[in-house]
């Protein structure tokens, strides 16, 4: 991946913007959704693949599959998207968002909340998704596997 911001930030939005696609149409279809992931290789393509099973335990499983195929395959991005309840400040209960965690092999990790809400069979965003910067989940064993090998490196020069 480029070192350009712009690339970067590209990057970003665009998987954000595709599992968002992907969680609307599970949506419209049956209501609900299993969580997702989205990885991009070297090349740029994209794996795309859905939990066995909901919940934290289908995003944890997912995350720790992608941990495994980000050491394995190089991969330079991914996005984890699933179905949340989420209470916005100053609400009184929770309402329907779909959460992106989308990171870069560089380390930039953000989490996107998109709100949204069934009527009448029809899909409705509300504008503008909350975004924040969190730490590195996905490629963080990453990091640390390639910073051990170097040391090792490093050490038997």
């Amino acid at each position: 991946m480029s070192k350009d911001p712009h690339a970067k930030r590209f990057e970003i939005q665009r998987l954000v913007e595709r599992s968002l696609d992907l969680a609307k149409c599970a949506l419209l279809q049956e209501g609900s959704f299993l969580p997702g992931f989205i990885a991009v290789q070297p090349n740029g393509k994209y794996d795309i693949g859905v939990a066995a099973q909901g919940g934290s335990d289908g995003s944890n499983l997912l995350i720790t599959r992608l941990r495994q195929k980000a050491v394995a395959e190089n991969l330079r991005a991914a996005a984890v998207y699933r179905d949340v309840r989420v209470r916005p400040r100053g609400a009184l209960e929770d309402v329907d968002a779909v959460q992106v965690v989308v990171e870069l092999v560089s380390g930039e990790s953000y989490n996107v909340f998109q709100l949204y809400r069934l009527d009448d069979e029809q899909l409705v965003f509300e504008e503008g998704p909350e975004v924040e910067r969190v730490p590195s989940v996905i490629f963080a064993e990453a990091a640390r596997m390639a910073a051990a090998a170097k040391r090792w490196w490093e050490f038997w020069k």
